[in-house]
């Protein structure tokens, strides 16, 4: 009884648009009081502390303020151009560059809105000017967004690492062949396809003047950081938290450089960033409130041992569990769904033993249908407002084939393990 109290509370604050944190804090609160009585939710206050004085999360406001500093210096489109220098005369070169561009500034982003926006701004329009179809040019770029949340430094890896209990260094280090695997896939499949159709792309009006060492400077700087935030994460030389802080660092000098950096752009990048970071913070205080009602309810405990009493096999619950997340993704972002859904399951993931960095990355990968499947997907929108007169519909035609692709990259990471785990 006190659970079905707790998710129709959830459901119903949810339906009527209240914010995600305060839906979950409100839901949670419903539900220890009808476990504990008034005298439980004096426990809020130290679970909500408990919870956000986790020196680890400090990478979270710092990712955030690298990726926002790296925005306003309006680093995307000359990413875009560099790219497009090297693979612009491919079939379907553009759109290439695009998801390559978007793989790159994904891992400097760590969202999949951020690299829409960037990307998408800049790519769109190239690629209508060149004939692509609205489908292909919107569809590519919606769909490569989501490798922000793949290719680290993720927002929502960091969420699944706090909430379970894994280590972000590792999940970091692990995430990048799949992201790298996924790139390949999504570019192979548009070479072929505007192959087949005899159209060859060349290089867009604005790269066209640059030479080849120009178009190295150029996206130098920004895959530089990356290499140095996730290469001392990697080696042991710094943790998480530390290489964010040397990513803000290398941020700044980035938009220096490029001359960027003004008082008002500054301003805009720490605004950002603070608002996002309370956003984020707020909904995983929350999300742990709503954790410990469900866990004083046993719900975790008994869904693990209904599971395996139950002999579904592990293949078979795994499935479930995707086909759950990929329908709760199309009623919530990734970064709330990874908050609310992983930590109910995750006891029973450990029970059939499955590796628990193995199944973050793949529920990164699931994640990206979250950000590309309506009635939510918010790249959906963001790509659409990026050139006028494109319809919602044709974007979501054009994503269809890329969900296909994510879907082939899950079966090819459930083959090859190896992938992620290394061994």
């Amino acid at each position: 009884m006190m659970i079905l109290s707790v998710a129709l509370s959830l459901a119903i604050l949810l339906i009527l648009g209240v914010p995600v944190a305060f839906a979950l804090g409100l839901a949670a609160l419903v539900g220890i009081i009808y476990q504990g009585g008034l005298s439980a939710s004096l426990a809020m206050s130290d679970i909500i502390w408990g919870t956000t004085s986790e020196f680890v999360l400090v990478a979270i406001p710092l990712f955030v303020l690298m990726s926002e500093i790296v925005n306003v210096s309006g680093v995307g489109r000359d990413l875009f151009e560099s790219v497009d220098k090297w693979l612009g005369r491919l079939p379907g070169g553009i759109a290439i560059s695009a998801i390559v561009a978007g793989a790159i500034f994904g891992a400097v982003s760590g969202t999949a809105v951020g690299v829409a926006a960037v990307i998408g701004s800049v790519a769109i329009p190239e690629m209508l000017k060149r004939h692509y179809s609205p489908e292909m040019a919107t569809g590519t770029v919606a769909a490569s967004s989501g490798l922000g949340m793949i290719i680290p430094p993720s927002l929502p890896l960091i969420m699944y690492g706090v909430v379970t209990e894994t280590s972000i260094a590792e999940l970091f280090t692990r995430a990048i062949v799949p992201g790298l695997v996924i790139t390949v896939l999504f570019a192979t499949y548009v070479c072929i396809v505007q192959g087949l159709s005899g159209r060859r792309s060349p290089t867009i009006r604005l790269a066209a003047d640059l030479g080849w060492i120009r178009s190295l400077l150029q996206a130098g700087p920004v895959i530089a950081l990356i290499v140095v935030v996730i290469g001392s994460i990697y080696h042991g030389i710094a943790t998480p938290t530390e290489a964010a802080a040397i990513g803000v660092g290398g941020a700044l000098i980035i938009a220096l450089g490029r001359r960027g950096l003004t008082r008002k752009s500054l301003t805009t990048a720490l605004v950002k960033a603070t608002r996002t970071s309370c956003m984020l913070l707020a909904i995983l205080a929350s999300a742990m409130l709503f954790s410990y009602a469900l866990s004083n309810a046993q719900l975790p405990q008994q869904l693990a041992r209904v599971v395996v009493e139950a002999e579904l096999g592990a293949w078979t619950f795994f499935l479930l569990v995707m086909l759950m997340l990929f329908v709760l993704g199309t009623l919530l972002d990734a970064i709330s769904l990874v908050i609310i859904a992983v930590p109910i399951v995750f006891p029973a993931i450990l029970a059939y033993g499955f590796d628990p960095v193995w199944f973050g990355v793949v529920v990164m990968v699931n994640m990206c249908f979250a950000v590309i499947t309506p009635p939510i997907g918010l790249c959906l929108y963001v790509v659409r407002d990026c050139v006028e007169g494109i319809r919602i519909s044709q974007v979501v035609r054009g994503t269809l084939p890329f969900i296909a692709l994510y879907v082939v990259s899950i079966v090819i990471l459930c083959i090859f393990p190896e992938l992620v785990t290394g061994r």
